[in-house]
């Protein structure tokens, strides 16, 4: 391969000038160039369109530009200076293979499709890839939509989020335990100001007397005898009724409670997409180094399935939660449903004596076992359990 010349001056000048307005835009090396752009850079150096043109041809013959077309106009995107030294270096194959992995930008190229498109031999395309691997031009990256497909992509490119998946991945697999713990956290933030939480007193719940009644009376019979119990006929006919037993109504009792009170229109604000963001961003609850990659788009698609899943509710520009709804604080280990010894808590036919009895089958009035003489029965029946 022939030599080329320096780089002219004016074409060094003008390199700089749109690399530098190519870093400092959104899209980075992907913002592109019209003639019109470039000729407002040149100014001096380019009075005429053909000396614009030269300056053009001569950056596109030492690769720091590459000429493409968008909306049916020719434009140019630059290319950074150690890339373009490697590419004057490649031979017709690698340079067309790096050229279509550049027109992927940050979604990738499939090996199979630069295969297919180059119609060159497997051989050569990867014995070519490899060298543009060691070159470090390009790099494999693993596609979440196909991660066993080897997908390139420019080396000093950053794959987009359809590719990686966005912060939810890692590798290239969900990470379902990171997306429980934002949302978590979340409601756990949204909730603190949804509500004016005050303190209030009901009257407690009372007893009905005749379950008392029926409860005392069970309990008298486990523990009296056999003869006892069995009573004639006459002797509980004659028997008065057990007394009934009521609460006085001079000393009512209260319980305490949490009222969730909401709060007067347009005289609160409550947390926003962008607020979350920054609350679950800055908590020690998740690694920093995903809380940096998470964005508000992202914790925007949360914050939509927590209010699917009807534990949110969006008021106003803001979001609140559903009253009563349920949530762990950040680091808490929920075993409300198991007791001392880690057993679960049950039914009601688990948690009675009878539900987990050995001799269930043997028990009647009259056998064995039966309700009157069993001890645990009428344990469960004093603490009431």
């Amino acid at each position: 391969m022939a030599t080329l010349p320096k780089l002219s001056d004016d074409c060094d000048a003008l390199y700089t000038q749109l690399l530098t307005a190519a870093s400092n835009s959104e899209e980075g090396l992907k913002k592109v160039f019209f003639q019109s752009d470039v000729q407002h850079l040149a100014e001096e150096a380019a009075k005429s369109v053909a000396d614009l043109l030269r300056l053009i041809q001569e950056l596109q013959n030492h690769a720091l530009l590459r000429a493409s077309r968008l909306q049916g106009a020719i434009c140019w995107s630059t290319r950074p200076r150690a890339a373009a030294e490697q590419i004057r270096g490649l031979n017709t194959n690698e340079r067309t293979l790096y050229e279509y992995v550049e027109d992927a930008h940050t979604k990738g190229i499939w090996m199979k499709d630069l295969k297919k498109r180059s119609n060159i031999e497997e051989g050569k395309v990867q014995k070519a890839m490899a060298k543009l691997e060691g070159a470090r031009l390009v790099k494999v990256i693993r596609n979440v939509r196909a991660p066993a497909q080897k997908t390139y992509m420019l080396f000093h490119l950053v794959p987009s989020d359809d590719v990686t998946g966005g912060s939810f991945f890692d590798a290239g697999d969900l990470d379902e335990s990171l997306i429980d713990e934002v949302a978590n956290l979340i409601v756990f933030h949204v909730r603190m100001a949804s509500w004016d939480e005050q303190k209030m007193r009901r009257p407690r719940t009372q007893r009905s007397p005749i379950r008392l009644d029926i409860e005392e009376d069970v309990v008298a019979g486990a523990e009296n005898n056999a003869k006892k119990r069995k009573r004639t006929a006459d002797i509980e006919d004659s028997a008065p009724p057990p007394s009934r037993k009521h609460r006085s109504h001079r000393h009512e009792e209260h319980d305490t409670i949490m009222a969730q009170l909401a709060w007067q229109a347009y005289s609160h604000e409550y947390p926003t997409a962008t607020g979350i963001h920054n609350f679950v961003t800055t908590t020690d609850a998740i690694r920093a180094s995903k809380a940096q990659q998470l964005t508000v788009a992202e914790i925007q698609g949360v914050i939509d399935i927590l209010v699917w899943d009807d534990k949110l509710e969006k008021v106003g520009n803001g979001y609140r939660t559903v009253r009563g709804v349920s949530f762990q604080p950040p680091g808490f280990v929920d075993d409300d449903d198991e007791d001392e010894e880690g057993r679960m808590e049950g039914n009601g036919l688990t948690q009675a004596p009878c539900g987990k009895c050995p001799v269930f089958d043997l028990c009647g009035e009259g056998g064995p076992v039966s309700a009157g003489n069993c001890e645990y029965f009428t344990e469960w029946l004093r603490h009431g359990r």
